[in-house]
């Protein structure tokens, strides 16, 4: 099977596909291109004339500019019988024309995998390729819904993927709800769980850490940008603890990330994410994604994502609050969490984290390939099984 994988213009999204790279490194007859940008590159024009110029051709003539410059992305090449090969860029023995790289390929994919099918240039560009040369695309879903926003509308379309792979039950739920069609999300488990099967989730630090963990989209920037405040002004000064934050990326990226005391630890690298959360002593955040391998780990988790809080629709938050409800607390528990009074019921972790997470056993991203073979075999996606269930 040749996959050519597309790491999206975001080198955080790294994190996705090292877990299958690792499994299609360790089989001598896989091969596969790996391509992913070399720093953070515009997902969408900054000029906004261009941005609604962009918009109108692609609505009317479904074209869009492609301004990729393979110089700008790294490229991974593992060849039968080999190992992994890093280029800086794409080798000239390659003959198949991909446009879509502004360059030639080694051969015509059986498969593409992504995780951004809805923006950039794999939306754009690559997509549209595949579909033409009937190949098929994968896509991994690089995050799970908790609850729907308005700005996660583009989950109810396929984006012209043949499959997307989610992390569990609720996210299924939640993109068929936009209008996605269910025979399309597979459920597989992300691929960035896999490490949770062997950290040691015992070890913690002398000093107690709480961690916040921010988000970039509002309204639960603002309600976590206030919760942070309290937690700082409450705890700062209390020797016990140490008071970390986990910026999402995009903070950093936009610099959005508000002005911290010196005195907190900013954890900058979305590789220490699971380290970061094993060693807290309670996590502090809305209910995003990160809330699953808290939840695999059994840390105690403040949710600010609450019934009431008027952070989104309250019927979806009653929702979310059955699902995690007796696994996590609420904002009016944080002193007690902190403070040791409280901790969360291994068992209703364990029912929340198989609604949101499906498994931590370190095989999912062998379900991704096994689910990319499936699909390459000419089988619809919704009659895959797991063969590790």
């Amino acid at each position: 099977m040749r996959i050519l994988i597309h790491g999206s213009e975001r080198p955080l999204h790294i994190q996705q596909f090292i877990p299958l790279m690792k499994l299609l490194d360790s089989n001598p007859n896989s091969e596969y291109i790996f391509f992913q940008s070399k720093s953070d590159l515009p997902i969408q024009p900054t000029n906004k004339l261009f941005h609604r110029i962009r918009d109108f051709c692609w609505d009317r003539f479904n074209y869009a500019r492609n301004s990729f410059n393979p110089k700008d992305w790294r490229w991974i090449w593992k060849q039968k019988g080999q190992g992994p090969n890093k280029l800086e860029s794409p080798a000239e023995q390659w003959e198949f024309p991909c446009p879509p790289t502004k360059s030639n390929i080694p051969w015509k994919p059986d498969l593409v995998i992504g995780t951004t099918p809805h923006e950039g240039h794999m939306r754009y560009q690559l997509i549209p390729w595949a579909s033409k040369n009937n190949i098929p695309i994968l896509s991994i879903d690089h995050g799970a819904p908790m609850v729907p926003y308005s700005f996660g509308n583009y989950r109810g379309s396929m984006m012209g993927c043949t499959a997307n792979a989610v992390w569990g039950e609720v996210s299924k739920t939640i993109n068929t709800g936009y209008g996605a069609p269910s025979t399309g999300q597979i459920i597989t488990g992300s691929p960035t769980l896999d490490e949770l099967s062997s950290m040691d989730v015992s070890k913690k630090t002398s000093r107690k850490q709480i961690l916040l963990m921010t988000t970039h989209r509002e309204p639960l920037k603002s309600a976590m940008d206030s919760m942070m405040e309290r937690v700082i002004e409450q705890y700062i000064s209390n020797t016990e603890f140490e008071i970390v934050v986990k910026p999402h990326p995009v903070e950093l990226i936009r610099g959005t990330l508000q002005k911290l005391p010196q005195e907190i630890r900013i954890i900058t690298e979305q590789g220490d994410l699971h380290a970061c959360m094993q060693a807290a002593h309670c996590i502090v955040s809305p209910a995003t994604s990160v809330i699953i391998p808290a939840l695999a780990m059994g840390i105690p988790f403040v949710n600010i994502l609450q019934p009431g809080s008027g952070l989104t629709d309250e019927k979806e938050l009653q929702i979310l609050n059955q699902h995690i409800g007796l696994a996590t607390f609420t904002p009016e528990q944080l002193e007690d969490v902190v403070e040791g009074r409280l901790t969360p019921d291994p068992n209703e972790c364990k029912i929340a984290f198989e609604r949101l997470g499906y498994k931590a056993d370190g095989q999912n991203a062998a379900r991704v390939l096994h689910l990319a073979k499936h699909i390459v075999l000419g089988n619809e996606p919704d009659t895959w099984t797991d063969p590790f269930n």
